[in-house]
């Protein structure tokens, strides 16, 4: 896209910034010095004209107009007058105008003067960057005082035709340039609702705002638009998520919810500033009627044997480790699920409520208010709970308390964010408790991650290398003695983009895979992992201990699930790390 050439600038203002210039600064640090220098000027020369018509001025760039007056007058008035309502005060009504003495906005004041007698109209001066912001956001706050909703417009046909409609409006760019953003929005969250997307991520670039969709875990471009276009985007988040739209210089969370056919969302809305504009990422939290089951997350056999044990344990604590997206908050409502019922209390503390669960009351924490973690914990305990789930252990108050409730009659769930089960012991010595305190209290530590599910569709069977053989053979060899080490196939399935049929697959949009399903470590903490604690074993020898007593590695649960035709094992790799074949 090419840039605006800019009027010269003064001698003065070229003098003042040419120590800027001079000093290799980025081009972008350049031109907002040169643009802010220009809004500077028109801003004055406008408080002039105002002066000499003998009218107020106001400078609205970035001003929040009062959502239930803007479409006091008509669309049309607005795009032929450049006339645009922003403010109400009893029955006066400002309007702002950026040219006295154009024929069309004299006529639209005549006209409104005339049609509309409930109020006094008072025209206010503003520059044209004022009056170009105001126009931006017009289409912004009119589709939702029509409808009367802060919903998205997500209707089951356009959920049906958002692909096609991706590359239609790819493909014409006049079409793109006259579409409304309410309706690209539209677009955009029904193709996510499609694709069954977890993020939706508009990132501005210097010459386009990139599109991408998280699917499986994996961000993939979905469509490319001017950047024009960025602003009023960004506005329609910030009106669905409440957030101010007059703050673009530091970052903003937010939320709101949508239905798309059947389906009602939740979305966390985060706003960032960056290079060039704002970039919005925001998650999708479908709020599913059922929760997948354990097994259907990819919890089966011995692993599923020790999460059915420590669950039944009247207190402990249960820990759930891995990255951020790994599944863990997934996997823990899960085992709420199963666990719930008429006979339990059951309490949890999250940041945020993800999915709401009928049965189990659910706190929230409110940082503003100074309800965190430990505040809320501590309140939980006055409620009589049997079983309480802390979203996440992030600093030692939390632990202390976390811990103290799992010693005194009640069973606990939490996250940490460690690389593997092995690996909670030292993170919760770092947060400054003593495993002589806390390593009695833990029943087991759960790692997990998520890898893509090989779309069964379009997947194809291939004979492995003898590198790959060897790869998976090492990793069987060391599985626990007690647990049946399983054959390798002499066909095993991959995705190969390659492949024709890959492209056309509408199973999985041409990529391959479909779905994603859990790989995990379970250690239970017995009373030979006890020892090894309180004799200050390494991280090394405790996994080394843990997989003696039968614990499988998140690499080894995952090439048993590939050797099932589950996934692949460049999935495996990409999500585990690949063994270097020089170390063996």
């Amino acid at each position: 896209m090419r840039r605006a050439t800019p009027p010269p600038l003064a001698p003065d203002d070229l003098n003042r910034h040419q120590a800027s210039l001079n000093s290799g600064m980025p081009d972008i640090a350049i031109e907002k010095i040169i643009g802010d220098i220009h809004r500077k000027k028109e801003e004055a020369e406008t408080k002039k004209i105002a002066a000499k018509f003998n009218l107020p001025y106001l400078n609205l760039v970035n001003y929040q107009p009062e959502a239930n007056i803007v479409d006091i007058i008509p669309k049309e008035l607005v795009e032929s007058g450049h006339i645009f309502a922003f403010k109400k005060i009893g029955g006066e009504v400002y309007l702002a105008i950026s040219d006295v003495t154009h024929p069309k906005t004299l006529e639209a004041l005549e006209t409104i003067q005339e049609q509309y007698h409930d109020y006094k109209f008072i025209p206010v001066l503003v520059s044209k960057f004022s009056m170009k912001y105001l126009s931006s956001i017009y289409d912004i706050f009119a589709p939702r005082i029509i409808k009367n909703t802060d919903e998205l417009d997500i209707t089951p046909d356009k959920q049906h035709t958002s692909t096609e409609i991706f590359q239609e409006i790819q493909q014409n760019p006049a079409e793109l340039a006259t579409t409304p953003v309410s309706e690209l929005l539209n677009i955009v969250f029904s193709g996510a609702t499609q694709f069954e997307a977890s993020d939706i991520h508009i990132e501005p670039e210097s010459d386009h705002i990139q599109v991408r969709f998280r699917v499986d875990s994996v961000l993939q471009d979905i469509i490319t638009l001017p950047s024009d276009k960025l602003d009023g985007l960004i506005n329609r988040i910030k009106l669905l998520s409440k957030l101010k739209l007059n703050i673009r210089e530091s970052a903003q969370d937010g939320r709101f919810s949508f239905t798309a056919g059947d389906t009602n969302y939740d979305v966390r809305v985060s706003i960032l500033p960056s290079a060039y504009g704002e970039s919005a990422v925001m998650r999708l939290l479908p709020q599913k009627g059922k929760f997948l089951s354990l097994e259907q997350l990819g919890l089966v056999g011995h692993n599923a044997e020790i999460i059915d044990w420590a669950i039944q344990q009247p207190d402990g604590l249960l820990l759930n480790t891995g990255p951020t997206g790994a599944g863990k908050t997934t996997t823990l409502y899960a085992i709420l699920d199963k666990i719930n019922g008429p006979g339990k209390k059951i309490i949890t503390i999250e940041d945020p409520i993800e999915y709401r669960i009928k049965g189990i009351t659910q706190s929230q924490v409110n940082p503003e208010e100074n309800y965190t973690f430990s505040s809320g914990l501590r309140a939980i305990l006055r409620q009589d709970p049997d079983i309480i789930l802390v979203g996440e252990i992030r600093d030692t108050d939390t632990a202390n308390i976390a811990v103290n409730a799992s010693l005194t009659g009640h069973l606990v769930l939490s996250t940490l964010h460690t690389n593997d089960a092995a690996g909670a012991i030292p993170r919760l010595a770092d947060l400054g408790l003593k495993p002589t305190y806390f390593i009695e209290a833990v029943l087991a530590v759960i790692a997990q991650r998520l890898v893509r599910r090989v779309c069964q569709d379009c997947a194809e069977t291939y004979t492995p290398s003898e590198t790959e053989i060897a790869e998976i053979t090492a990793e069987m060899n060391n599985l626990p003695p007690q647990y049946p080490k399983p054959e390798i196939p002499p066909q095993l399935k991959r995705y190969n983009p390659e492949t024709s049929s890959h492209k056309k697959c509408p199973t999985c949009n041409g990529l391959g895979y479909k779905g994603i399903i859990g790989i995990f470590e379970i250690m239970r903490v017995n009373e030979d992992i006890i020892k090894a604690v309180l004799s200050s074993a390494t991280i090394g020898d405790i996994k080394k201990l843990a997989m003696t007593n039968g614990m499988v590695t998140l690499k080894q649960d995952g090439i048993i699930k590939m050797l099932n035709g589950i996934t692949t094992l460049e999935e495996i790799n990409r999500i585990t790390g690949q063994d270097d074949p020089t170390a063996r």
